[in-house]
């Protein structure tokens, strides 16, 4: 794991070099799964590997945007209106968007993770989205 992390971050980094006042993490989704909908009743599954991402530094504690979008979509969820904000807890981020996605990192530990919940309240009995979390864990650039 850890392997795989430095290379991801040698293929990376080069993202970060345009703003070297803030701090970025080559990130890693070690495992994920979740429950997916079929024949009407939720079954559990895991899912495929995910690629590498980067997270970035806004400057003020938070993580840009840009950078949360691409986790998220890295996850495989779609990308859209994602807010990020410092929790209650110094050295921690939550990144919420629109269609129910759900990023939470500690930049203490380089650890963090993605959820999925929108699926398990929409009200189609014959198609529901995925209901899922990744696990993911970050170098410090």
């Amino acid at each position: 794991m850890k392997k795989l992390i430095a290379i991801a971050a040698m293929v990376l980094s080069t993202a970060a070099v345009a703003q070297p006042d803030k701090d970025w993490w080559a990130c890693q989704v070690v495992h994920a799964s979740g429950m997916k909908w079929e024949n009407n009743r939720w079954v559990t599954t895991t899912f495929q590997e995910y690629p590498p991402f980067v997270l970035m530094s806004d400057g003020n504690g938070s993580l840009t945007k840009e950078s949360a979008m691409e986790a998220v979509a890295a996850a495989g969820l779609h990308k859209s209106g994602v807010e990020c904000k410092d929790w209650a807890f110094e050295g921690n981020v939550s990144c919420m968007s629109v269609t129910g996605g759900h990023l939470y990192f500690s930049k203490e530990t380089g650890k963090g993770g993605i959820s999925q919940t929108a699926g398990a309240g929409l009200p189609y009995t014959n198609n529901r989205d995925t209901v899922s979390v990744s696990a993911f864990e970050c170098t410090k650039g």
